[in-house]
């Protein structure tokens, strides 16, 4: 049927045209981007599982990334353990050779200045190891239990007035809920202890922060500390007190003159002296002690203690000083202690005048226990002198449980490893002392006893310490506070995705001295701890540097397997394509050519007109 109006041969080729040009585009398309799904028009099930194949494998790239750097935190601070390592091995080997006996003064003191050296360098080592700004070998802060800081808008909803500034410090009310949100510097500052003689009845919570310089010098005044005084209500914790120097009469400390409430989760490090009652913490406390430090010196006629002077309970505390008494009562941890010491250790040097009496490793007297805790300190005295307590006059049951002491004890009368002297009769339970370097050969210098205080060599005493019986000094000190780092090795945000570890690194300052042949006896002991525990800390390490190796292995099959199936999902076969695109461009050109062939067929109706 011949027709003007309808070319249908015409439409047929147009469409064949079209058909044929739009499968030459999307081949030209497939060819050059290398996909064969380039929109969700392609294939949108295909398009939608490869658009999440590529989320997915941008994830795991990240995951091979944050792998990787981790195997490079670790072996930073491997690196720098192999170092430290050094170091407490030629510190041992000088430790070992003045222990020989057979070096004169200048030839020890001369041991001491290459070990004094080797253990600056060690702390310089230990704080400037980091990595991208974490330091691995150096906490932040000394307190014992971590501290997360509340932000301003937390603190005031929970009732907190904010202290930023040393003048609002020295403000603070005798009642209310106070909070650093600053470190405070009291540089230059002619300090009045907060209360002015008075009682403070409030909470200060340090919330982590650190007040520096505090200087106070006023040697016939009493109360005297950051604060003056406390009351039972009273709260004092989180807070950090650095460089402090204070000097008065009687009651004095570092964070306060004397208090009936509690101190928690805090530390000081500088120097205490006065007459009477003076603690680098507190001069008295009737309060709970609980996780703090000291560090530093103290010195007074008697009562003097590295926590405290007179104290009521102390618990998961220790301290690491210098403390003397020219007449009564020293202790590593208290000179008085009322109540309990409980898992709680002192490494000072304790030391009396030549009449001083009551003179112990963790306290000079106590009507209270002494619970898991131990001792590694010089204890020296007239009389009264004790590894752990120096002196027990009241009529109290005391008892010694599942304790220990190992440094040097020496005096004239009634010298004992563990306890000096005693009126009534004290009791023991799982208790030693360490024959080789307290030089005692009795646990009691005098008096009446339960139960058996036991002598034993450093050897046996590291076994009990190895099989859990007695309490270690890397367990002890500054306990639970490692840097704890969390590696995101996966895509996911479940625990499988990560790989969390610690790096406990707890040796702190180094405090050998190998003066005395006995001393370097004793020093030996501490070194090898100390090289236990960075020997326990590297195969942590180790083990954990295998994980995150066997996580980027993981990390790289799970990418190229991945990789394949997106493949095969959406990648282009050039083979085909250009087949394809040879085949569309012939059938574009036949079509052209016959469109111009089917225009023509209208123009035959002429013929018959």
């Amino acid at each position: 049927m011949l027709k003007i109006n309808t070319n249908l041969s015409s439409l047929i080729v147009q469409s064949n045209l079209k058909t044929s040009t739009l499968g030459l585009n999307q081949a030209i398309e497939r060819m050059t981007t290398g996909f064969k799904i380039n929109g969700a028009k392609d294939n949108a099930a295909g398009y939608s599982i490869a658009r999440n194949m590529d989320v997915k494998l941008s994830s795991y790239d990240v995951a091979l990334d944050n792998a990787t750097m981790g195997l490079d935190l670790i072996m930073t601070a491997s690196d720098s353990l192999n170092v430290i390592t050094a170091h407490l091995q030629r510190m041992r080997n000088l430790a070992e050779q003045a222990a020989n006996g057979t070096y004169g003064k200048d030839s020890l003191q001369a041991i001491q200045s290459e070990i004094d050296a080797r253990a600056a360098e060690i702390a310089r080592i230990s704080s400037n190891t980091e990595y991208n700004g974490i330091k691995l070998l150096e906490k932040s802060d000394r307190f014992i239990t971590p501290v997360e800081k509340l932000t301003e808008e937390e603190a005031i909803a929970q009732g907190y007035t904010i202290i930023k500034t040393a003048e609002e410090l020295q403000n603070i009310g005798l009642s209310g809920k106070y909070i650093l949100m600053n470190d405070i510097d009291l540089a230059g500052i002619e300090w009045q202890p907060i209360g002015k003689g008075s009682t403070f009845n409030g909470e200060l919570n340090g919330n982590g922060y650190v007040i520096k310089n505090l200087t106070i010098n006023k040697p016939n005044d009493n109360n005297q500390g950051l604060f003056s005084g406390g009351g039972s209500s009273s709260v004092i914790k989180n807070v950090g007190l650095e460089n402090v120097n204070v000097t008065g009469k009687t009651l004095i400390g570092g964070i306060v003159g004397s208090t009936n409430g509690d101190i928690i989760n805090c530390y000081v490090e500088g120097n205490i002296s006065g007459y009477t009652h003076m603690g680098l913490l507190a001069g008295q406390s009737n309060g709970d002690i609980t996780d703090c430090c000291a560090f530093g010196n103290a010195s007074g006629r008697g009562y003097v203690g590295g926590l405290v002077g007179w104290g009521g309970t102390i618990t998961g505390s220790y301290t690491i000083c210098n403390l003397s008494a020219s007449y009564q009562y020293a202790g590593g941890l208290a000179g008085f202690i009322e109540n309990d010491i409980i898992n709680s250790y002192s490494q000072s040097n304790v030391s009396g005048g030549t009449s001083a009496w009551g003179i112990g490793g963790l306290t000079g007297r106590t009507r209270g226990n002494i619970i898991n805790s131990f001792a590694d300190c010089n204890v020296k005295g007239d009389e009264s002198v004790g590894g752990l307590l120096g002196y027990v006059s009241d009529n109290a049951n005391v008892s010694i449980i599942n304790s220990y002491a190992l440094g040097n004890t020496s005096g004239n009368r009634y010298v004992g490893g563990l306890v000096g002297e005693t009126y009534y009769k004290i009791s023991f339970a799982d208790s030693y002392f360490n024959t080789e370097t307290t030089g005692s050969i009795s646990g009691i210098g005098r008096g009446s006893y339960d139960g058996e205080p036991k002598g034993v060599t450093m050897t046996e005493i590291n076994k009990l310490i190895a099989d859990g019986v007695l309490p270690s000094f890397s367990a002890a000190q500054n306990a639970g506070t490692g840097l704890e780092i969390t590696m995101q090795v996966g895509i996911n945000s479940g625990e499988d995705s990560k790989i969390s570890f610690n790096i406990d690194y707890t040796i702190g300052r180094i405090d050998i001295n190998v003066l005395t042949s006995a001393n370097a006896k004793r020093a030996l002991a501490s070194l090898d701890n100390y090289l236990k525990q960075i020997s326990e800390l590297q195969t942590d390490l180790g083990s954990n540097q295998n994980r995150l190796e066997s996580a980027i292995e993981s990390l790289g099959i799970s990418i190229e397997n991945l990789t394949s199936s997106q493949s095969t999902i959406r990648d282009a076969d050039i083979a085909k394509e250009s087949s394809e695109y040879i085949k569309m461009q012939i059938l574009q050109q036949a079509s052209a050519t016959l469109l111009a062939t089917a225009n023509q067929t209208p123009s035959i109706a002429l013929q018959l007109l």
